[in-house]
């Protein structure tokens, strides 16, 4: 009798197990049951639908698509997670080769979710898309305290898909007093043009700046405070809000709406 016929079988793994790791990261699972190939195209898909790809199919959609772009990408991601989880149950395989071994499982597990995936998202956030919340009332009624909007990044940049600055636009930049922090308000005057100062004088602005004033005036600290602000201050324009609410309740008639 040789050798071989004394080596038990290997022990089947237990499917709750490549399902748990499933539900960890997308694609960890299948990587558990020897699936490579489907792990990798697992965890791509999982990343694109869930963070960038809805994203950039919503900026070169109608402003008013940007949110349901994104829904449905979200919802995507979200049934191929439940997808992979299944999945990889019904696939548990036999056995553990060594080197896929908890460590390595460990390893990739904190690569994606504390390195890949952060840094994809804030590459998104910087040039693409951001989302931002309203905290004032400077530009009622366009925007209201509670609002939570999306912002094109791409905006005021060179490249396809982008647009300069216009006279009426709502913008988002930097303020000049603390550059930690956001604004928001709207194009009042380009470079060139000129505006009236409040002690009553008028004012040309620079080449290069842009005159940003609050369309709630008696609310707003704006360029009538500060000055003109450089163009290259101005890092994105409102697109559309996805989620509003304010006095308890949630402002069903203001989600989806594109301000103007």
């Amino acid at each position: 009798m040789t050798p071989d016929a004394f080596t038990p079988p290997p022990r089947p793994a237990p499917r709750w197990l490549p399902a748990l790791m499933s539900l960890a990261l997308p694609g960890l699972g299948q990587l558990r049951n020897g699936e490579i190939d489907l792990a990798i195209r697992v965890f791509l898909g999982f990343a694109l639908l869930s963070v960038p790809g809805p994203v950039l199919c919503g900026l070169w959609l109608p402003e008013a698509w940007t949110v349901p772009a994104v829904a449905l990408g979200l919802l995507g991601a979200l049934g191929l997670w439940l997808w992979s989880i299944v999945q990889a149950g019904r696939a548990a395989g036999q056995g553990v080769p060594p080197w896929r071994g908890w460590a390595g499982y460990l390893l990739l597990l904190l690569l994606a979710d504390a390195v890949a995936l952060p840094l994809l998202i804030q590459q998104v956030r910087t040039t693409q898309v951001a989302s931002f919340r309203i905290p004032s009332a400077s530009m009622s009624p366009a925007l209201q305290p509670g609002d939570i909007l999306f912002a094109d990044m791409r905006y005021n940049r060179p490249g396809p898909g982008t647009r300069a600055v216009q006279r009426g636009d709502i913008v988002i930049f930097v303020y000049p007093n603390d550059r930690t922090l956001y604004y928001v308000k709207r194009v009042a005057a380009l470079p060139g043009e000129t505006v009236e100062r409040p002690d009553g004088t008028a004012l040309t602005v620079p080449p290069g700046q842009v005159w940003l004033v609050g369309d709630n005036r008696a609310a707003s600290r704006d360029s009538r405070d500060f000055g003109p602000v450089p163009l290259t201050d101005v890092v994105g324009r409102v697109r559309q809000i996805w989620w509003s609410s304010g006095d308890g309740r949630v402002r069903w008639e203001r989600l989806g709406l594109v301000p103007r």
